[in-house]
């Protein structure tokens, strides 16, 4: 057994990760408390007094940012009073005359109630996708159709197989090598949804699942609404064409030939940096990880990601406004922006488009949604700026 290479393993480095965390959350918590306590609640106190506002200021991008680190190291009961705790202070100043000292006794009460939480089961890290195996799964219960396809397939290098039955395909998928791709018709028999069924059986299962193409010669909104909230990665109409199934194919299983997507990842909070490194670079991706994010322009401009993250609460400069300085440059405008926050609010998403970000990612967010989002926002991004440097050339 290589003893070095196990400890240098994705899972040893997040275990790591995480009982660090563990080790230093005392401390963290302190500080929390500590702004708390800092709060004027005084017979001085006036709601529209500066310190108040202040400190509640400060209090919230603590609690922000143990929201989202506690959540991406698997302390989930943790995040969660975290964002109990913003949300205390998001009704600090609504109408309710509660006394100002009381509201802050609750905030202390739910600050020590985190000191006293069982941790939760430290969570596994899914290692059974290595991209770029070229294996492709068919489920399609028109056998002349399937076997057309699977002949396209395999003249075109693809190493491809057919399931003739969704609910077979289901039971039997763990039991299976792990495909690059699942091809997927939509109705099998009389069942207009049992692809998404079976899709969505084997995520609730199984977890993490390879991309997933729906087939399908129902073009309605109410059949690709289906497919989206199932987890399609791409849905195509029938009859398909071998062009688009071999540009298909190529697209996501040639990962392992091609450079990896790269993204610029930028919070102000190490450890959730760390984790969230080491999630996508099991991946396959290749992450520039930028802690201070006074750097992350020259950061993007010297690493050219194909998509960038950004914390939206950070010192010095928000992510949004940070967006919205990338923006400013030529060569950035085309790459995807997504913001990483514990925030939900509205109005800050308004603002967020505004000023030039494209989604938001609610923090801890799930691996699976964050990384199909990544690498479909990626591949598009990539697309488009090959096209602008074409076009430039000519």
């Amino acid at each position: 057994m290589d003893t070095n290479k196990d400890l240098d393993s994705p899972q040893a480095r997040l275990k790591q990760l995480r009982q660090s965390y563990q080790e230093r959350l005392p401390r963290r918590l302190d500080r929390l408390e500590y702004l708390i306590s800092t709060i004027p609640v005084d017979r001085e106190y006036a709601e529209d007094g500066a310190a108040v506002r202040s400190g509640l200021n400060m209090t919230y991008q603590e609690a922000h940012k143990l929201a989202g680190s506690a959540g991406s190291v698997g302390l989930h009961s943790v995040s969660d009073a975290a964002k109990r705790l913003l949300d205390l202070i998001d009704g600090w100043f609504s109408t309710s005359p509660r006394d100002p000292e009381e509201k802050r006794r609750d905030m202390l009460n739910l600050v020590q109630k985190m000191r006293t939480m069982d941790f939760d089961q430290e969570p596994e890290l899914d290692q059974r996708f290595f991209p770029g195996s070229r294996k492709i799964h068919i489920i399609e219960d028109n056998e002349l159709v399937a076997n057309e396809m699977l002949l396209w397939l395999e003249a075109a290098g693809f190493d491809a197989q057919v399931f003739l039955s969704a609910t077979i395909y289901g039971d039997t998928f763990e039991v299976l090598p792990t495909p690059d791709l699942i091809l997927m018709d939509v109705v099998f028999g009389n069942e207009r949804t049992a692809g998404p069924r079976v899709i969505e059986y084997l995520k609730r299962t199984v977890g993490r699942l390879p991309p997933v193409a729906f087939l399908s010669v129902r073009d309605d909104m109410e059949a690709r609404l289906t497919a989206l909230r199932s987890g399609a990665s791409r849905y195509l109409e029938k009859p398909v064409t071998q062009t688009d199934l071999i540009d298909l194919a190529h697209e996501f299983t040639d990962r392992k030939d091609s450079p990896p997507f790269r993204v610029l990842m930028v919070d102000d909070d190490e450890t959730t940096l760390q984790v969230n490194q080491v999630l996508l670079e099991q991946a396959g991706l290749a992450v520039y990880p930028v802690s201070d994010p006074m750097t992350a322009l020259d950061a993007a401009r010297a690493f050219e990601p194909d998509i960038i993250l950004l914390d939206v609460i950070m010192p010095e400069v928000s992510g949004t406004e940070l967006a919205a300085v990338m923006r400013q440059d030529r060569r950035l405008d085309p790459v995807p922006i997504l913001f990483l926050t514990t925030d939900t609010h509205p109005d800050q998403k308004i603002i967020g488009a505004a000023l030039g970000g494209d989604d938001y990612i609610i923090k801890p967010f799930d691996p699976d949604y964050l990384l199909t989002t990544l690498l479909s926002r990626a591949r598009r991004s990539r697309r488009l700026r090959e096209l602008i440097k074409q076009n430039e050339g000519l």
